[in-house]
């Protein structure tokens, strides 16, 4: 189930890093649309004011030419036009007759120029100075986005005639146009073209025109604002990134820091220390780290005991080696040398027999890691066993009830066999002749669990040994069996395989006489 939630750590960087570039994609649309709002009003007052002087213009035509109808233009227009428009009014307004020629050009008229005001220049301040550059910047930077930088250039021609302006020729037609296009500067300039018409009759083309100076700001306003926003939202990710990559880096320091202290000390009961108030994935990774350390330590610890029994146990057989050989020279009689002989051949199988159990015990763990599990049935696997050994130990009774319902176990079959035959050559040695061996096989449905009880008719085990009977080399013979005929590793080696199956293996007493040692192991699925 972890794998389909999203982890702490996983979401903050997820959020620090959308954070800030949605933040930058709504800015740059929002840019757009306001701009794109902005000339769409300023198109419909152009366009009201148009169609307002193209009607005052016709009005003051069709008052003159009362008695003549005519369809051009009279020159007396641009007395009309420029009171409409207005002295000094940054709207430009230009007339065009029917043929196309241009008849009146409020910004041309030399007589009627504005009054010109001649004021100091005031020297820029470095706060506009800087605002202005950054206004540039940002403009730059949302112009990559906007669809207005394609926009057509305006060129002031001497001779301006109908032809030079699209939305001029259609208002010659009796249909109203707009026209956007930028001038050298980049600036935007905006246009309006309405039929000048006295009832049906086109009389001419009205052009109004204005630059977008006023749009120019407002954006300009906007673009402060939105950089502002990017620099605080810029201050607020690269605290955030601080905080993120200390909460991430420090404790990951800390712990390479303590495990690098852990290599270089030669005290193997020296733990990590885990990390404080960490529930994410550092934490988890402090806890496995602390774990795997821990284990890696257990494991150096029993590899050097296991080494340490093995001296020992090796070292009995030699020296009772040593001590034969050394006779043998001064042995007399051919008994006294036969006598010798037997006891290094003992010693000898012994130490075969030793060499070869250690050998067992060092490579389970690596077969039962390398080799994959397989599903068995548990219940045919004990009666395939039983029948088979009971042939071997004929002497004994050997006694298992089968299951009539399957148990299924992932196990390595060999080595599990190889658990059940070690218990069952422990429990043949000490049953008395023609005793017998009973095999309980019950399952545990509620801890998803089976378990198998092997139990023999011996003395039992003291009560004080009955966890000792595990431990490697530990051997406690009956009376009349042979010193050495045992190395003492086969319980060992069953609980070794039984721990790798996540299993269970331990020893009790019977109340009625005798042994059992139960082996559990958990059910598939």
């Amino acid at each position: 189930m972890t794998c389909c939630r999203m982890s702490r750590l996983t979401a903050r960087i997820m959020a620090i890093m959308l954070f800030p570039i949605a933040i930058f994609l709504v800015g740059l649309l929002s840019i757009d649309q306001y701009r794109t709002t902005l000339i769409q009003s300023e198109f419909v007052a152009l366009e009201r004011q148009g169609f307002t002087l193209a009607r005052s213009l016709a009005l003051a035509e069709a008052e003159r030419d009362r008695r003549v109808v005519r369809r051009l233009l009279s020159p007396e227009t641009m007395t009309h036009l420029l009171p409409l428009v207005g002295l000094g009014s940054s709207l430009r307004a230009r007339v065009f007759q029917p043929n196309g020629l241009l008849l009146a050009d409020t910004a041309r008229n030399g007589s009627l120029q504005p009054n010109v005001e001649i004021r100091r220049r005031e020297g820029k301040t470095w706060r506009r100075q800087t605002r202005n550059y950054l206004n540039s910047m940002v403009a730059a930077a949302s112009g990559w986005f906007s669809p207005f930088d394609e926009l057509p250039e305006y060129i002031e021609l001497r001779r301006q005639r109908a032809t030079h302006y699209p939305e001029v020729i259609a208002a010659l037609s009796g249909e109203a146009r707009r026209a956007l296009r930028v001038d050298r500067l980049g600036n935007l300039l905006l246009s309006v073209a309405v039929p000048v018409q006295d009832l049906r009759l086109v009389r001419g083309a009205l052009m109004v025109s204005i630059g977008g100076g006023k749009i120019e700001q407002e954006l300009a306003n906007v673009n402060i604002v939105f950089l502002q926003l990017s620099l605080g939202v810029l201050v607020v990710t690269l605290g955030l990134s601080l905080y993120l990559a200390r909460s991430i880096t420090t404790p990951i320091s800390r712990l390479a820091a303590a495990a690098d202290k852990l290599r270089q000390s030669a005290d193997m009961s020296r733990r990590l220390q885990r990390l404080p108030h960490r529930n994410d994935e550092i934490g988890q990774l402090s806890d496995s780290l602390i774990d795997l350390t821990d284990e890696l330590q257990k494991r150096i610890q029993a590899t050097a005991a296991f080494a340490a029994d093995v001296a020992h146990e090796i070292k009995n057989p030699l020296s009772s080696l040593r001590s034969a050989t050394e006779t043998f020279s001064r042995a007399k009689t051919a008994a006294q040398k036969k006598q010798l002989l037997t006891v290094i051949l003992q010693d000898v199988q012994r130490l075969d027999r030793l060499i070869t159990d250690i050998s067992k015990a060092s490579r389970i763990d690596n077969e039962i890691i390398s080799q994959e599990l397989v599903s068995v049935d548990f219940v045919i696997l004990v009666d395939s066993f039983v029948e088979m050994r009971a042939q071997t130990y004929s002497q004994n009774n050997l006694h298992f009830e089968r299951l009539k319902t399957p148990l299924m176990v992932k196990m390595n079959e060999s080595r599990i066999v190889q658990v059940i035959d070690n218990i069952l050559s422990n429990s043949i040695s000490f049953s008395p002749k023609h005793g017998s061996v009973k095999f309980v096989l019950r399952p545990d449905t509620q801890d998803r669990t089976i378990a198998l009880d092997i139990m023999d008719d011996g003395p039992g085990i003291p009560e004080t040994k009955l966890e000792t009977v595990f431990d490697r080399f530990y051997t406690e013979r009956p009376i009349n069996e042979k010193f050495g005929e045992h190395s003492g590793l086969g319980l060992s080696i069953a609980r070794q395989i039984v721990d790798a199956h996540r299993g269970c293996l331990s020893a009790h007493n019977r109340q009625e006489g005798g042994a059992c040692l139960r082996l559990v192991l958990p059910m598939e699925g």
